[in-house]
């Protein structure tokens, strides 16, 4: 039986489809006969529930709060304020346009990215069928933890990031991550590159990802935000701190009027 005592907290990065079977079960402390409940309870108190980051989304008021009170915002808005008290209504009008339509883009894309990332956890399997002390059960999907065994059949949905151990005749659905129109064939077997893209890892399954034929399993390496999955919410989560070009381009608008 797999060792109770190592903590396991596999690195996200780690290029799992490029090692040997043998390499990734000794590395997660696991076995084809999955894990024990125990084991299974300790990690998951270790590494978290498998589920996507959630804060509460901001409502509009602080959204625009946030846009107008951009350093960078107040100084344009002042000059616009000075440019009306000098009666240069081009010159103010102007202003306020580009900090209003500057404060609209900012909001509208704050609110896809929102839309974007509940759409991504609504996507989460809720449940997943596991193998702990060598017998096959279903538990919830938010309870999985890297080095569990999870079973793979027709219609089903991967719970989180697997290194497959067996595919008959499987056949996955991957569009929401790589863009590929039809289902994409996996082989346990597969030998494949570290910097493979997500669509030539054939012998691994991602979270989201949906069985459309055959059968397969294969251990958990990645759960929550550590997932492919999961990179892509942290990215969405964050992309409000993001530049743009029209961020960069009032900055340096901005600058030139300070000065």
């Amino acid at each position: 039986m797999p060792n109770t005592q190592a903590p396991v907290k596999p690195p996200a990065s780690r290029p799992w489809q490029a090692e040997p079977l043998s390499d990734v079960l000794l590395e997660l402390d696991s076995s084809l006969e999955g894990l024990s409940e125990l084991e299974a309870a300790r990690r998951l108190a270790e590494t978290g529930p498998n589920e996507l980051n959630a804060k509460p989304p901001r409502t509009l008021a602080q959204m625009a709060r946030e846009q107008l009170t951009d350093p960078m915002i107040l100084i344009l808005l002042v000059a616009a304020v000075l440019s009306a008290l000098l009666q240069e209504w081009a010159e103010a009008g102007i202003i306020f346009a580009i900090v209003m339509v500057n404060a609209v883009i900012g909001i509208v894309q704050e609110r896809k990215a929102q839309s974007s990332l509940e759409a991504l956890r609504s996507m989460s399997a809720p449940e997943a069928r596991v193998v702990r002390d060598g017998v096959e059960m279903v538990v919830p999907a938010r309870d999985l933890v890297p080095g569990d065994l999870v079973q793979l059949g027709d219609g089903s949905m991967a719970p989180a990031d697997l290194r497959l151990v067996e595919a008959a005749g499987l056949r996955m659905q991957e569009a929401a991550l790589t863009g590929e129109s039809v289902p994409v064939e996996k082989d346990a077997s597969a030998v494949v590159l570290p910097g493979a893209p997500l669509g030539d890892r054939s012998n691994m399954a991602f979270a989201t990802a949906i069985v459309t034929a055959g059968r397969g399993a294969g251990i958990v390496v990645a759960t929550g935000m550590g997932t492919e999955v999961g990179h892509i919410a942290g990215m969405l989560e964050g992309d409000e701190e993001l530049d743009t070009p029209i961020k960069r381009k009032l900055a340096s608008f901005g600058k030139i009027l300070t000065i």
